[in-house]
């Protein structure tokens, strides 16, 4: 292989690791004859069209360069992530399965696998697969963001929140750590940080919908007027009723109806604002982002 076309394919797997897959595959056009049938040829484009959430000609390019070169992990690890991605998790387990043959201690593959246990609902396979890959890894930020994602299906938040810290620590720029940080820390009742984090990632992946979504109601949790409405977030709200029903006819039974009466009517105003502020709100901050 010629200099120029070495040149080319490094180029190509520069845009890949530093978030350009668009720039990955104009490079990769250019590549004609052996080159264009190098292993990282097809690993680069696989990778970069997951990347860019075009699945479905990553598992057809990645499934030509497993034909083309046979079992190669890489391609592997990546092929079981774009059928994940696609909703096809047998065979995205095949494929990881496949690869774990090849090295049972793969990090990456078991992290990916656990990705497609979380998939099918299956936690505390994705939790034992996690915990295989940390021992392996201890200190990747793939395995922090994993026992986050684990927490979240086992609804641990605070652990949640603890593996997520962990992740971001590894890496604060990045989108799915600024993500798993936001959720967290909205689980946990830090509305502030959770828009932070929300707001952040959002503004690193324009593109994405479900991140803007999370901002603007992260925004809208965190905006004065929604302060009176805190222990409707913070508790379950049917908690939350009992307790006020519970204050009010305590106060009836203590021969205290002029304060219970005053306590109904505040109540009842609480109920008309936690049922009109959330809405208006929700329309003025959807205006101002543009949607």
């Amino acid at each position: 292989m010629n200099e120029p076309t070495e040149a080319r394919l490094q180029m190509a797997g520069h845009w890949l690791r530093i978030g350009h897959p668009e720039r990955t595959l104009d490079e990769l056009q250019g590549l004609w004859g052996d080159a264009a049938v190098d292993y990282r040829a097809f690993l680069f484009r696989g990778a970069a069209l997951h990347a860019l959430d075009r699945n479905a000609e990553a598992v057809d390019v990645l499934k030509a360069g497993l034909a083309q070169h046979g079992p190669f992990l890489p391609l592997l690890h990546v092929l079981g992530s774009s059928l994940r991605a696609e909703g096809r998790l047998p065979e995205a387990e095949g494929a990881f399965l496949q690869g774990l043959s090849l090295d049972p201690n793969d990090p990456d593959l078991l992290i990916g696998y656990a990705h497609v246990c979380l998939a099918a609902g299956q936690a505390e396979k994705a939790s034992a697969l996690v915990e295989r890959a940390a021992s392996h890894a201890p200190e990747s930020a793939a395995v922090s963001a994993a026992r986050a994602q684990v927490a979240f299906a086992l609804g641990k938040d605070r652990d949640m929140h603890r593996h997520s810290t962990e992740a971001l620590s590894h890496d604060p720029e990045d989108p799915g750590a600024r993500a798993l940080h936001g959720t967290s820390s909205m689980l946990t009742g830090d509305s502030r940080s959770g828009y932070n984090s929300f707001a952040s990632a959002a503004a690193s992946q324009p593109g994405d919908p479900d991140l803007r979504a999370a901002a603007r109601e992260a925004k809208l949790i965190n905006h004065p007027l929604m302060r009176p409405l805190r222990p409707f977030q913070r508790f379950n709200p049917l908690v939350v009723w009992v307790g006020a029903v519970a204050v009010i006819y305590g106060l009836r039974l203590a021969g205290l109806a002029p304060l219970a009466f005053v306590a109904a009517i505040g109540w009842f105003g609480f109920c008309i604002y936690s049922w009109v502020a959330p809405p208006l709100l929700r329309r003025w901050i959807n205006r101002r982002w543009g949607s």
